[in-house]
């Protein structure tokens, strides 16, 4: 039997919880293979369970403005999302596929989208990830929003990912879109 050493850099992750009232119970396991980049930050968004196992309603936040015509979009590092996924503005909007993530720069990542979504997103608004792709303005959340992690957790390909479940809390500068923030009921967001 063989010992495994991995390396890995730590860097200060933002602390978003003020005061964490209720979770469920045990924690929760997070479907791995479908995020992307390698850390599960505190105050994400969670789905219910599926068969056991919580999915995470993906979000960026824009780095710089992005027009009505803009395919690629900067936004923050420390997001999870990845090649394929659809993302929106909004619920109601344009929603299309990711096809390519450009990450070699130090302050942002660029996120470029088929096709453009059509509206205006200000520096500090959103992205959100879409069920499916629209063309029309018929686009909705992947997974309804349940609670939010409470630990941020490096996210290890081909493992499991267990995590806490914040339910009721109190958070500060967790950038949450009002078509996220209107299913955490028991969230209060500064």
């Amino acid at each position: 039997m063989g010992m495994t050493v991995t390396r890995r850099k730590d860097t200060r992750t933002p602390r978003v919880f003020m005061h964490k009232t209720a979770d469920i119970r045990g924690g929760v396991s997070v479907k791995v293979s479908e995020l992307g980049g390698d850390f599960l930050n505190e105050g994400a968004v969670l789905s219910a369970p599926d068969n056991g196992i919580c999915h995470v309603v993906k979000i960026a936040v824009l780095s710089a403005e992005a027009t009505t015509t803009a395919t690629d979009i900067k936004v923050n590092k420390g997001h999870n999302f990845k090649v394929g996924d659809f993302v929106m503005a909004d619920e109601g909007g344009k929603a299309y596929a990711i096809t390519a993530i450009t990450t070699t720069e130090k302050t942002h990542d660029t996120i470029k989208v088929g096709t453009t979504l059509g509206v205006k997103i200000e520096k500090g608004g959103f992205i959100i990830e879409a069920a499916e792709e629209s063309e029309t303005t018929t686009s909705k959340l992947k997974y309804t929003p349940l609670s939010l992690v409470g630990t941020g957790k490096p996210i290890v390909p081909n493992s499991n990912l267990d995590t806490d479940a914040w339910l009721i809390g109190v958070t500060k500068g967790n950038p949450l879109p009002e078509c996220v923030m209107k299913h955490l009921k028991g969230i209060i967001n500064y």
